[in-house]
């Protein structure tokens, strides 16, 4: 059997290369591809009962059709017509089919819109997958690639269905609404330059570049959102009350602190141990716990604003635009993680989504005091799992440890720091009574503290990435 599943893995590498995929250095992470229905299926059938709208529920429909085209992606990628355009339409035609299917019993949609639906998702998710995996090669597994591109598809679906119908109505929806609006107005405009500066080359020369992007990204921050620029919009709720400009306040600070802290580092003129790189997790921690507690709109809108800020950056330092490709570039080599084997320098960007995950996936993340309400312990899994649960890992690995895991440089003791961390956290939480725990709850956080220790420890994949989704799953079956 073993002997089996190293032939079948070596047909996979075989076949990736080619195609002239390079996957990075790491296992296939095949599992990962159903993370992210499972993560919108807690949400719907969950015991909680979350208000889910229809453009959810579509979205957790279109997610599974995703999980199905990704098996069907792995299997030919294992197999030996993996090259086969024949083989390759028929598992397109199979998976678009079933998602269509799903549509019409689930939602009773027009059989054509429903088809038209699941075909648009899944060959855009195939289309995408490939070429990112073609274009960054050591940059992700088979896994990795399938969850990032399985949430880009999902959030341009739902933004096909959210943003028209909202700019298209007359009256203004809830202000919880119109930022999300603003938030995905903003994001989509960071897309728009990535994937401009990708298929036109001539748009990676400095002048254009800046041109490009200050023309797009201008008109998503002036965007009208129902008479008013989005810039307005946003600035004119975060003045409306004092605790959302203290919150501002606050973040601001972190930020100078960050900035501080690379350009420190960056003089030093040499690169950083792990523990030291925690130093971004324990930032996060401080910015999204406050947020999570009392600001939750603010929180949700400023991750989207930083993702799209990161992905710029990034695009920035890989063009090499003058004049900031240097300092960027310099900070990146401080700071580079040792699962960063490609071009593109991944680890902040999947520090910022493996916290936020919960936010952005979560059906209803504010309550009407924009706090994380009742649901504060299950929207904390990436803060839990990552800010607290990989930080104590790392630092308590560095210091105390002494006996490592068969086949691995993690520690048994950094697993066991890893527990503890997450458990005081949850125990100060429930003592101060920011959450509510009754046994089945306290069990299943439990559990999800061990599990995440667990693969935190032994995974080969990237865990900023991984332990959120999984740690938020658990949490969301009680």
């Amino acid at each position: 059997m073993f002997e089996f599943k190293k032939m079948e893995n070596k047909l996979a590498v075989k076949n990736c290369r080619d195609m002239g995929i390079i996957t990075r250095p790491a296992g296939n992470g095949y599992y990962l591809s159903i993370l992210p229905v499972l993560c919108h299926s807690v949400n719907v059938w969950g015991r909680d009962k979350l208000p889910v709208d229809l453009a959810y529920k579509r979205s957790t429909i279109l997610c599974f059709g995703l999980f199905l085209q990704s098996l069907a992606t792995f299997l030919s990628l294992r197999g030996r017509t993996s090259a086969r355009s024949a083989t390759k339409l028929l598992y397109l035609t199979c998976t678009a089919a079933s998602t269509a299917f799903l549509f019409w019993v689930c939602l009773k949609d027009n059989v054509a819109i429903g088809l038209a639906s699941a075909t648009a998702g899944i060959v855009l998710y195939d289309l995408v997958y490939f070429r990112i995996l073609r274009r960054m090669p050591k940059c992700f597994t088979l896994g990795e690639a399938s969850i990032i591109c399985q949430g880009f598809v999902v959030f341009l679906y739902n933004a096909f269905l959210k943003v028209p119908r909202l700019l298209l109505d007359g009256k203004a929806p809830p202000m919880v609404n119109q930022l999300a609006l603003i938030m995905q107005i903003i994001v989509l405009g960071a897309c728009v330059v990535i994937t401009l500066c990708h298929f036109v080359k001539l748009l990676r020369k400095t002048f254009l570049f800046w041109l490009l992007a200050i023309a797009v990204m201008g008109s998503a921050t002036l965007f009208p959102i129902f008479g008013q620029p989005a810039l307005i919009v946003v600035v004119q709720f975060i003045l409306h009350e004092p605790k959302r400009m203290q919150i501002v306040s606050l973040y601001l600070t972190m930020l100078l602190l960050t900035i501080i802290f690379v350009v420190w580092q960056i003089r030093k003129s040499s690169s950083t141990n792990t523990t030291t790189r925690k130093i971004f997790h324990l930032l996060i921690v401080l910015v999204y716990l406050p947020g999570l507690w009392y600001q939750c709109t603010i929180l949700y809108v400023g991750s989207g604003f930083m993702l799209a800020l990161l992905l710029l950056l990034e695009t920035c330092r890989l063009v090499k635009l003058a004049p900031i490709y240097g300092t960027l570039d310099r900070a990146v080599a401080c700071f580079i993680d040792e699962k960063d084997a490609g071009a593109v320098a991944l680890t902040p960007i999947y520090l910022l989504v493996g916290c936020s995950m919960p936010l952005w996936i979560h059906p209803v993340p504010c309550d009407l005091t924009d706090s994380a309400g009742l649901d504060l312990l299950k929207l904390m899994a990436g803060v839990l799992s990552v800010g607290i649960g990989d930080t104590m890992a790392s630092v308590c690995g560095f210091y105390l440890g002494r006996h490592r895991w068969p086949g691995s440089v993690k520690s048994v003791e950094g697993t066991l720091g890893c527990m503890l961390g997450q458990v005081a956290t949850i125990y100060a939480l429930f003592h101060f009574r920011y959450v509510q725990l009754n046994t089945l709850k306290a069990a299943t956080a439990g559990v999800a503290i061990i599990v995440n220790s667990l693969i935190e420890a032994r995974t080969d994949q990237v865990d900023n990435l991984v332990i959120p989704f999984v740690t938020y799953i658990i949490l969301g079956t009680a």
